[in-house]
């Protein structure tokens, strides 16, 4: 294995391992009362679009001001239906001379950082062993592999996403665009349940059943 190759390697797994925390962290956040989730939706907002206008960001043209486009980007986040996220809150930058094509590599990598949590989510909700009665652990493992496996595929049968968090700033000549997509639950977990549509029926149906607890 090349030098190159077990870098990309090293930054793939510590990427996840983040993804990991943030979903393990989200999902704990969704437990909290109602009035609770509200309050920390303003103050992390707000905390953060001070941080990101001290670095120079500000809206892109057009947009809404930069604490409200966070505060929507937070409510999405934090909100689920059942056990399972409403949206899928994807995040990312680019960076190019051109600030379309800024923009348009923000706009990839945000789809594919939607495909990853929802792969983390499911293993999430089959893992979480208080409350899976459906699934074996033999039909765990198949459904995490299957999901795994099917990354590509997800990340292509993504449908509309919503862009709701658009600002920009300029660095060294060059246009750094930062985006966050927000994803329908309900279509993630159609795209996730037709994964299975050549596979176990059986399987399928209870994941079906668990998504929709």
């Amino acid at each position: 294995m090349s030098c190159a190759q077990s870098d990309t390697e090293n930054t793939a797994k510590k990427q996840e391992t983040v993804q990991q925390e943030f979903v393990k962290e989200r999902r704990a956040q969704a437990k909290m009362a109602k009035n609770l989730i509200e309050q920390k939706v303003l103050k992390d907002a707000k905390k953060q679009a001070k941080q990101l206008k001290k670095e120079g960001w500000q809206p892109a043209p057009g947009t809404l001001p930069l604490e409200k486009q966070l505060t929507d980007v937070y409510t999405r986040m934090y909100t689920y239906e059942g056990r399972f996220p409403k949206y899928f809150i994807g995040r990312s930058s680019g960076r190019s001379t051109s600030a379309g094509m800024a923009r348009k590599q923000a706009l990839t990598r945000a789809r594919v950082d939607v495909a990853s949590q929802m792969k983390l989510e499911v293993a999430a909700l089959t893992e979480e062993t208080d409350m899976n009665t459906e699934l074996s652990a033999g039909e765990v493992e198949t459904v995490a592999k299957m999901v795994d496996t099917s990354q590509t595929m997800i990340q292509q049968s993504l449908g509309r996403t919503e862009v709701v968090l658009d600002i920009m700033r300029t660095t060294g000549g060059k246009t750094e665009s930062q985006v966050a997509v927000s994803y329908d639950g309900n279509l993630a977990k159609e795209t996730l349940l037709s994964i299975f549509e050549k596979e176990d029926a059986q399987i399928k149906q209870k994941l079906q059943d668990l998504l929709n607890k």
